[in-house]
């Protein structure tokens, strides 16, 4: 049997690699959150209070807040205001 359980000599290559993944992971958990409570959100907005085309321009401008999110790089913050946004139509609504 093995006994040897330590990191080999080209692990730590892998380690740095292995940070990235983990932060785009994380990165791209922040960004679905978002877009899911926002949904979440959306369908309060139009299931329940009947404002089916400001859930669909919520719909759009979620989508393309989740989508700028990933292309530039602002992870949860560009879909954060839209968040806000539609829960305060949902509240005032």
């Amino acid at each position: 049997m093995a006994d040897d359980h330590g990191m080999a000599a080209d692990d730590a290559a892998d380690f740095a690699e292995h940070e990235s993944t983990y932060e785009g992971f994380i990165k791209a958990t922040e960004i679905t959150l978002f877009y899911v409570l926002s949904i979440v959100l959306l369908l309060l907005i139009w299931g329940i209070e009947g404002h089916g085309g400001i859930a669909l321009i919520g719909f759009i401008v979620a989508s393309l807040a989740a989508l700028a999110g990933a292309v530039l790089n602002l992870g949860w913050r560009a879909g954060a205001p839209v968040f806000v946004l539609l829960g305060l139509a949902a509240i005032l609504l």
